[in-house]
């Protein structure tokens, strides 16, 4: 119990360090990657791990990779305090960047695009992993990856979909899949473990998180691959939170985007989504992410000192890094400022208003 409390105490220490709604605006009203970095540079959160990047063209790139590295980093610290089913879970949790790099390494294998040496050396920054990358980015086919991953808790999971791609299909849809489903999983089993004052707390965030990828993978299986209702079943994560069973097969036999919208909108969930006909497709991923990011608030603000206080805080600082990288590519790309502040994960803008800080 004084290693939990120890770890909750330091969770609100570097809660402290996240980022307040001003500076969140005075990031996004930059003009080029250098003043971002400049910005970044003053912070609490952030300057440590952005000194000894130089503000160049390339900075971006550097930039974006050495922020995504940074909730990794934190939890591997807060590994090393844990024991048993605290340890257990974080492992799974952590295992969510090993599966990323593990896509990513495929996809490189399919494509052989980019640098392979720039690669190798982003998979070194994730420091020690169950997963054997150098074998796999030495292997000179989806036979040799699977031989690489013998042993691993990807070998069985991957064996079908990694045939195929050594048959010839042409994507990545079932690699991906079987991945996530398989960490997800995981990682749900792994809080479920927990006892139940923690169990209770965790899964309000993780258990939501499992609900709404239900509910985004049915929605792109209906929306972008025409997958048919026993295919939008089949691929869902075997574990479910709020949801009953009979209505996550409605929603997944939806006959049309329609009819996903009017099944969404009576279910346990539909007050997240207040206007659903009217979503984009990106709007409706940012609600869904808004919506967990509520969920860890709302167990971190509840004031208790535990693990659970540990994944809210680490749930908040990896939203906190998607909306530094969206912003990159908004200020990079120069969009339009007022809308891109509708689509980051913070609610910057209340009720979608668009209103400027003082």
């Amino acid at each position: 119990m004084g290693e939990r409390v120890s770890a909750g105490v330091f969770s609100h220490v570097l809660y402290a360090k996240l980022l307040k709604d001003e500076e969140m605006w005075q990031i996004l009203m930059c003009d080029d990657v250098p003043e971002i970095l400049e910005q970044l540079a003053k912070t609490l959160g952030y300057k440590d791990a952005v000194k000894f990047i130089r503000p160049e063209d390339e900075g971006r790139v550097q930039l974006e990779s050495r922020l995504k590295i940074i909730p990794l980093e934190q939890a591997k610290t807060f590994l090393r305090t844990m024991r048993g089913k605290y340890k257990h879970f974080l492992v799974a949790w952590i295992k969510r960047y090993e599966a990323s790099a593990l896509k990513r390494t495929l996809r490189y294998l399919m494509t052989r695009r980019g640098n392979r040496e720039n690669l190798r050396m982003w998979l070194l920054s994730l420091g020690d992993t169950s997963l054997p990358f150098d074998l796999l980015l030495s292997s000179r086919d989806f036979s040799d990856a699977l031989e690489a991953l013998k042993g691993t808790i990807y070998e069985k999971p991957l064996k079908e979909p990694l045939k195929r791609l050594a048959s010839g299909e042409e994507n990545m849809f079932h690699v991906e899949m079987a991945i996530d489903t398989t960490t997800m999983t995981n990682l749900f089993d792994a809080a479920y473990a927990l006892p139940y004052l923690e169990r209770r707390s965790v899964l309000k965030i993780i258990g939501l998180y499992v609900d709404l990828t239900n509910v985004m993978w049915i929605y792109r299986g209906l929306r972008f691959y025409d997958l048919t209702p026993e295919q939008r079943l089949a691929q869902l994560l075997p574990r479910r939170y709020k949801f009953t069973r009979s209505a996550l097969r409605a929603l997944a036999r939806s006959s049309d985007v329609d009819d996903f919208w009017g099944n969404l909108g009576t279910s346990v969930y539909g007050n997240l989504f207040e206007h659903p006909y009217s979503k984009s497709d990106i709007s409706f991923e940012r609600d869904c992410k808004r919506a967990i990011r509520e969920a860890a608030r709302r167990v971190f603000r509840a004031g208790r000192v535990d693990f659970a206080t540990v994944i809210a805080y680490l749930t908040l600082l990896e939203y906190e890094i998607g909306d530094l990288c969206t912003i990159i590519e908004d200020v990079r790309y120069d969009y339009d400022r007022r809308q891109a502040a509708l689509y980051l994960i913070r609610p910057l803008i209340p009720e979608g208003e668009i209103k400027w800080p003082l």
